[in-house]
Parts: C-alpha cells; structure tokens; sequence
C-alpha cells in the first residue's frame, strides 16, 4: 500500500516513478501506474505553472502532441522541443528566458533551481513534495488527467549491415529528403516545419511519427504514436518500410 515507487539508474540522473491509479476513502492505494515519459514531465510541470506561470519547459525532440497541448494550453506554459541528448536540452535551457525546467523523456532533468544539475534524486524530491503537498486530495494522476495519450507508442530501430556511420547517414538524408516530399502527397500527414530533429510528421488522427539519426550510434530511430496500431501500419509504418526498403541492400530490416 505504498503512496510512491521511486526507481533510478546507476549514477542518479534519470528517476522513474510509479503511483496508485486510485485511492480509497480510507487510504487505501490500488491500481499502480508508471509515471515517466511524458507523464513525468507533465506532472513535474504542474508545479511550475504554480510556482512560475508561464515558464518555458525545454524537452528533447521526442515527446508526444498530446505533451505540448496540455503543457501550453492547459498549464499557460511555453513548450520548446530541441534536440535529443541531455546537454543539448540543458544547454538551449539556460540560454532561453524564462526556462525552469530541461527534461528528456528518458528521465533526464535538470532545473534552475538546482544549477541545472541533471539530478534524479532532486526530481524524487519534487514529486515526493508534490505529493506530500496533494495528500488527501486524490491521486497525483490525477492533476494530469487531460494530458492524451495515444494507445500505440512504439520506437523501431534501423541498422545498416556494414555498421558505418557513413552508410547510416547516407540512408537516412535519402529517406528524408523522400519523406518530406511524401507529405506533399499524403492527406492524413502534416510535416512538422518546428521540428529541429530529423523529420517529424503529424498524423491527422492525433499523434505522430518522426525518423531521427542516432547521437551515438550508427542507428536511425523510427518514432510512432498513434490511435492503435491498426491505424499506424496502413498509415504510418507501411509507408516508412516501403521508404526504408529501398535502400535494403545496406540495411538489417
């Protein structure tokens, strides 16, 4: 019957939760959930739209439509999407305004207030404190409850067969420079013209797909949310493969 779950990785800059879906007049914590992801930023931004209303929240490129609508029009904040990498979220935080807060979906934090020190145990202290703040009032689950979430959410990674950095990047500005123009063509997708990371699409049904080139490794990543996996495939996935298939000479698909 705990109240939280607090998880970490090794060296404490990432932190992860679990909370109870509800809790009974008595108490009583049934129904636990994972917060992490977007709900983790969601609800650690809840309390800068108390504590700083109208503050910007750095996240790195990947985090969900859902995400920024219920950031930037439910909690009066400013959302600014940049690039995957925890340096890269803190680095363009501490050069904006009015940033509170640089945040990966990957559990990465680091705020103002703690010197932008990604700090996992500090994030524990924030929720922690939330929630000691919001006994009695329910779960924390709730104060996200209009944050969408989309019931398919899959990430697919493609490797070239050599293993070369050159090769992965020649296939991914390829599979680009075709997608972009596919969006011409396709009336379910928006490209994305804000994006600042590989290419990202809007699907006209909610969610969205994006195709990045890894930080690290010889990888192209393949980002899908959407309103089930049976929309996604004929939509989405079908044609990203047929993309992808043309260069399957130098890919491990």
């Amino acid at each position: 019957n705990a109240d939280i779950g607090v998880m970490f990785d090794t060296d404490a800059d990432r932190s992860g939760f679990v909370l109870p879906r509800s809790i009974d007049a008595n108490g009583v914590c049934s129904s636990y959930e994972p917060l992490n992801k977007n709900r983790l930023i969601a609800l650690l931004s809840v309390i800068f739209s108390s504590s700083t209303p109208g503050a910007t929240v750095v996240t790195d490129s990947t985090t969900s439509e859902g995400l920024n609508t219920f950031l930037e029009k439910k909690l009066g904040l400013k959302h600014f999407r940049y690039l995957r990498g925890y340096a890269n979220v803190i680095n363009k935080a501490k050069e904006l305004q009015g940033s509170e807060m640089a945040i990966e979906t990957s559990g990465h934090c680091a705020l103002r207030e703690n010197g932008w020190i990604d700090d996992g145990t500090f994030t524990a202290v924030k929720i922690i404190a939330l929630l000691a703040n919001s006994k009695g009032k329910g779960s924390l689950l709730d104060l996200i409850s209009e944050l969408e979430e989309m019931p398919f959410d899959e990430e697919f990674r493609v490797k070239a067969t050599d293993g070369s950095l050159e090769t992965t990047t020649a296939v991914f500005e390829s599979v680009s420079k075709s997608l972009k123009e596919k969006c011409n063509a396709e009336d379910q997708w928006t490209l994305d013209e804000d994006n600042l990371e590989g290419v990202r699409v809007r699907l006209s049904s909610g969610g969205f797909f994006m195709i990045r080139q890894s930080l690290h490794d010889p990888v192209i990543s393949l980002q899908v949310e959407s309103v089930s996996e049976e929309y996604a495939r004929p939509v989405a996935l079908s044609p990203l493969f047929k993309l992808f298939s043309e260069h399957a000479s130098v890919l491990d698909l």
